[in-house]
């Protein structure tokens, strides 16, 4: 436990040396003015949405940023000499991605009660945020693992937004109707988005909220076993 502690906090330190966290930060402070622009119930709408930006598509873009320049400072290959294992490393590189929308989720709820004095189930809103983040971290290393350079990396988070981020924001707003909304859940996107949605509104509808977390849980280790443990270890020793 104490290397992986160690393993972490090396990996937040570099976040912060890269400037992918304070990144985070700023983004969190432009929620910080929407909401001060925005009516108590106009907010209460828009949060989930925010929130989930930044799980669905900020995690993945900065966790992308991370690995290519680690991969060009060498650090991945000289990680992978050392006495830990692969494992240990793929899950301090995720607990990292994962604070990152945590800390999202954290400020965006600080705002809505100071500003707003909105307040939801919190322990609710932070396990869908991690279970999401998780899933999406997962997502990340695959893009990032597949991609060449960062350049390529951003085309083919564009290319999985287009096919999975912007339906559910299509559903989000109306322009789909709600009875195919199962079928959106194939979306990790969409799945997550209702989860965050329904912790934030406090509405849940039970078969759905399981089976979001039942789906977000398994790709996460279906993508973490599959592909990015052996792309990564492939892709470090290769450099």
């Amino acid at each position: 436990m104490s290397v992986l502690i160690k393993l972490v906090m090396g990996e937040l330190g570099r976040l912060v040396r890269y400037k992918i966290l304070p990144v985070s930060l700023a983004t969190a402070v432009i929620w910080i003015v929407i909401f001060l622009l925005l009516s108590e119930n106009e907010a209460r709408e828009v949060a989930p949405l925010l929130i989930i930006v930044d799980v669905a598509a900020m995690s993945i873009l900065l966790l992308g940023a991370s690995y290519h320049l680690e991969k060009q400072e060498g650090t991945i290959k000289t990680m992978i000499v050392m006495p830990i294992s692969l494992g240990q490393i793929l899950t301090a590189k995720t607990i990292a991605s994962m604070v990152l929308a945590l800390e999202s989720a954290v400020v965006t709820s600080a705002a809505l009660y100071f500003i707003h004095r909105i307040t939801f189930n919190y322990a609710v809103l932070l396990l869908f945020v991690a279970i999401a983040g998780a899933a999406h971290a997962a997502i990340g290393f695959f893009l990032s693992l597949r991609s060449r350079d960062f350049t390529y990396m951003l085309v083919l988070l564009i290319g999985y937004m287009f096919l999975f981020t912007m339906p559910s924001f299509l559903f989000n707003i109306g322009l789909i109707d709600a009875k195919y909304e199962w079928l959106l859940m194939l979306s990790p996107s969409h799945s997550a988005s209702r989860l965050i949605i329904s912790a934030v509104a406090g509405d849940f509808n039970i078969p759905m909220t399981i089976a979001g977390c039942l789906y977000l849980m398994l790709i996460t280790a279906v993508l973490f076993k599959y592909t990015v443990y052996p792309m990564f270890k492939d892709n470090a020793t290769r450099g």
